[in-house]
């Protein structure tokens, strides 16, 4: 606090930290959201200390979840990233519970056959809940 922010700070985009820069043009500005575009989920959980998931196992899991493709050959979302993003969007519209349990079983069954997507509430924040985010 008597040291203002560390410079080595990164803007987190996934909690929807809002970043203002100037953009010179369409192009920059497109360039600067393909760099947000990409998974961080390792870097994420790395940031979090790994010595203190492996005391409990919660790291393995989060690891796993993090590699784990959404569906087979899935290049954009892991089955943790997937579920960190629909957590985001019901905590930003005030979904129930319920409603939430719909909308995975409605999109479980239109992605691919194998996919990881969990099917309920219950089931998802099971996955977020090692990382001790409450929605």
């Amino acid at each position: 606090m008597c040291d203002g922010f560390l410079k080595s700070y990164k803007a987190w985009t996934w909690h929807g930290e809002v970043i203002d820069l100037p953009y010179g043009s369409e192009t920059d500005k497109s360039e600067y959201s393909n760099m947000y575009s990409e998974d961080c989920m390792e870097e994420m959980i790395c940031d979090t200390g790994e010595e203190n998931f492996r005391q409990t196992h919660v790291y393995d899991s989060l690891k796993d979840n993090s590699t784990t493709d959404l569906y087979p050959g899935c290049l954009s979302f892991s089955c943790l990233s997937a579920v960190l993003w629909l957590f985001n969007i019901k905590a930003r519209n005030g979904w129930t519970d319920k409603s939430f349990t719909e909308l995975l079983e409605f999109l479980h069954e239109i992605l691919p056959e194998g996919n990881t997507l969990p099917t309920s509430h219950y089931e998802a924040k099971k996955i977020l809940c090692p990382m001790s985010i409450e929605y």
